[in-house]
Parts: C-alpha cells; structure tokens; sequence
C-alpha cells in the first residue's frame, strides 16, 4: 500500500473493523463467509498488532460472544 504512514495507519484500522464485524456478525454481510472474515482478520491482525490492541481489538475479536 503506497500511502502516507497516517493515511495507512487510517486505512488499516478500517479494514480490521470491517473484518472483524463480519466475523462477529455474518448475517449482516451475507456475501461474504465468515471463516474468510475470521483468516483475513487474523492474518491483518498478525502484521498489526500494536495498532489493532489501540483500537480495542483482540485476536478473538472476529468470533461472535458466548
């Protein structure tokens, strides 16, 4: 991703909400499964922790609560 480290850091955080909001809540996004929700969050998540735990996220937070 070519962009400036603020825009990215932007970007990033919106693509590991979206992802895990489908993860949480896959009837709302009915085009996409949640098991490719659940990999590509894990797989941001990894490459981004520190910025994911700023925003509040854990590496379950893709999994619908018990």
């Amino acid at each position: 991703m070519h962009a400036r480290p603020e825009v990215k850091q932007i970007l990033i955080s919106h693509k590991l909400r979206r992802w895990a909001s489908i993860g949480r809540c896959p009837a709302a996004y009915p085009n996409c499964s949640p098991s490719r929700a659940r990999r590509n969050y894990s797989r941001l998540y990894a490459r981004h922790e520190d910025l994911a735990r700023s925003l509040g996220l854990t590496p379950v937070s893709a999994y619908p609560p018990i």
